[in-house]
């Protein structure tokens, strides 16, 4: 019998395999791990609700397999506005891409933070960005001056920021920031 674990994670990535299975990039505190849903997409599979892109929560794995999906921040709230979708893919596409290695914890919670707030509050999408992004700057160990009053940030505002913020990921790390073009 396999040991089971119970790890929290973020979904970032969801492939179909065969005909009834899927694999999916958790993003865990230790950083990407690739796992298989089986009979995912059967007709009343139990974990079909649960194992949406951007879902959090503490997912049973036994082996390379999750048996089970604890829900603690459900993706449904994105769909009702697009810069918020954007701006998760955005933080599905840095998980992915960006090499955190033992700072894994941190951009985990950053993430957490940053899609509970997406997904629960009313909360312009600005604040949220640089939030999660300035986080993972001073978790990758450069310094980035973002200071604003996030009761009074306008648009006009809240957009010089975020270009601030691209240009510091374009000059520091080597990686290009997905789907702000739509968000901004």
């Amino acid at each position: 019998m396999r040991e089971t674990f119970v790890e929290v994670g973020i979904i970032v990535k969801v492939v179909k395999s065969g005909e009834y299975d899927a694999r999916v990039a958790l993003f865990t505190a230790q950083g990407i791990q690739w796992r298989v849903l089986h009979g995912v997409y059967r007709p009343k599979a139990k974990l079909a609700a649960a194992a949406g892109l951007f879902t959090v929560g503490e997912f049973t794995t036994a082996g390379q397999a999750v048996t089970g999906i604890n829900v603690l921040v459900a993706p449904f709230g994105l769909t009702r506005d697009l810069n918020r979708y954007y701006l998760a893919c955005s933080i599905a596409d840095a998980l992915m891409h960006l090499e955190f290695v033992e700072q894994s914890p941190a951009a985990l919670v950053a993430a957490i933070k940053a899609l509970t707030a997406l997904t629960d509050s009313n909360e312009s999408c600005y604040p949220i960005f640089l939030d999660f992004y300035g986080q993972v700057l001073e978790i990758l160990g450069y310094e980035i001056d973002l200071t604003y009053d996030r009761a009074k940030l306008t648009h006009t505002a809240g957009k010089a920021l975020v270009k601030k913020t691209l240009d510091a990921f374009r000059d520091y790390v080597d990686y290009q920031i997905q789907f702000c073009d739509q968000f901004c």
